[in-house]
This record gives C-alpha cells, sequence and structure tokens, in this order.
C-alpha cells in the first residue's frame, strides 16, 4: 500500500466492487487546477501504455507527455542548459560505486529541467499530460538500480530538490499493479525484451518486489507534501476500459 497523507474513499464503486482501487492523498489534492498533469507509473505488464492511449483515444484533450529525446533537435537546449548544473553531483567522489550509465544521466536532466517543459505544455494547450516512465519511474529506477554513489550523504540534497519539486509539479499518479503471476504471464508472452522475461519464478519476484518498494519509498516522500493524489488500481481485477471509466471522474 502506498504511504500518503490521508485514504479517502473512490467516489465510484471499484472499491467496494472489487478493491480494485485505493486512493491516497488529501481531499483537496483531488481537486487541482485543470488540465492536471497526472503519470501512470506500475511494474512492467500493469498496463500503463494501454492505459495512456485508451485515455488520450476517449478524450481529444488527453495528450501523453513526449519523453527528452537528444534526436529530437527541440530537446537538445533543454539538455545543454541543464547538464552543467549536475555536474558536481556526477562528478562527486565515491570509489566503491559504478559510473552512471547514459540513460541515468539523461534521466537525471530530465527530471531537474522537465517540469517546466510540462507546465508550459499543459498552461498552453489546455490538454491533460499523461507520463509513461516519467519523473516517478525515473525516480524509482534510480533508487532502485543506480549506482551506490546515488546514496552517500552529497546526494541528499538533490534527491530532496526532487522530491520537492515534482510533488508541486504532478497533480496525480495512477499506479497500476497486478499480482506477480499475472504480471510475469503478461511479460512472457508480448514481444518486447524485459529484464526478467524468462526468468525464475524467484528472480521475477525479487525484481518486481524490488521495484514496488522503490516506488512505495519514492511516493511516500512526494505525498509528505500533501500531494500529488495517488490512485491505485489493480489490473488483475479491473479490465483497462474500467479503470479508464473510474478515472473519467478525475481527468
Amino acid at each position: 500500500m502506498v504511504v500518503g497523507t490521508t485514504v479517502v474513499a473512490a467516489s465510484g464503486t471499484a472499491l467496494k466492487k472489487s478493491g480494485s482501487m485505493e486512493i491516497t492523498g488529501s481531499n483537496d489534492a483531488i481537486k487541482q487546477k485543470s488540465p492536471p498533469i497526472v503519470e501512470i507509473v506500475g511494474p512492467a505488464g500493469a498496463g500503463k501504455t494501454t492505459l495512456s492511449q485508451v485515455l488520450s483515444r476517449r478524450d481529444e484533450n488527453t495528450l501523453i507527455g513526449a519523453n527528452l529525446e537528444l534526436r529530437k533537435i527541440g530537446h537538445i537546449p533543454i539538455f545543454v542548459c541543464n547538464a552543467p548544473f549536475l555536474l558536481p553531483n556526477f562528478l562527486r567522489r565515491c570509489p566503491t560505486s559504478r559510473w552512471f550509465t547514459w540513460d541515468e544521466i539523461k534521466a537525471m536532466v530530465y527530471l531537474r529541467g522537465w517540469p517546466r517543459v510540462l507546465r508550459q505544455q499543459a498552461s498552453s494547450n489546455g490538454t491533460v499530460i499523461l507520463l509513461d516512465h516519467g519523473p516517478v519511474f525515473k525516480l524509482a529506477t534510480l533508487l532502485a538500480f543506480g549506482p551506490e554513489r546515488l546514496s552517500c550523504e552529497g546526494f541528499e540534497k538533490w534527491w530532496n530538490d526532487m522530491f520537492k519539486q515534482w510533488a508541486f509539479t504532478l497533480d496525480m499518479v495512477i499506479w497500476l499493479d497486478a499480482s506477480d503471476e499475472n504480471l510475469v504471464e503478461r511479460i512472457n508472452t508480448r514481444s518486447q525484451h524485459h529484464a526478467i522475461k524468462g526468468k525464475s519464478e524467484r528472480e521475477a519476484s525479487e525484481f518486481l518486489t524490488r521495484y514496488r518498494t522503490s516506488y512505495e519509498q519514492i511516493l511516500e516522500k512526494l505525498t509528505a507534501y500533501g500531494r500529488p493524489t495517488v490512485l491505485q488500481f489493480d489490473t488483475g481485477r479491473a479490465s483497462i476500459e474500467q479503470i479508464a471509466d473510474e478515472l473519467s471522474i478525475y481527468l
């Protein structure tokens, strides 16, 4: 269960009938300004991409937000402007730790510089912004699988800055999950590569538990600021279409 400021009842029927949804956050946090910035999170196989596509098809005012891609010319200035501020962190000495991967460096630049991009996008287009592999995912991945240097004392300020910045950027987090059995079956039967595809039950369970724990820790830090609202759905109990119906009252 996600730890937050308050757990409130859903206005829909999912909690009573299927137990598929929980809401974490303050009552005020649900009544956000429109349009909101929303991230869909959860382990592989939970249905994040499918839900994003369903929500964007249902409403032309719902947009799937872009990720930081250096192949796009417009994203290069954002990277160039923000990367120098991270150099002290990148160069911090930690002899026992490996260096950052290129994906981890891009994730940290995104975490620092992307809030402004999202706010401008939401305000100028008047659309709900849906994020897949957004800040919560990136923070959770860095926490669970990043280099040891990220846990050094010198990085504490960076973590706290990111928690505060994204707590006041995201309006809502939709957390999808399912049983390990369901997730592993979905991962093994789809075409995309994944780290646990074809792995033993124990290895898969350890990986999924590690991710869930990391998500819980990140969301606990964010919701300590009283926001964002966190909605949890079990995609083993409710279909993506049913979840989209529930979300219609919030988006």
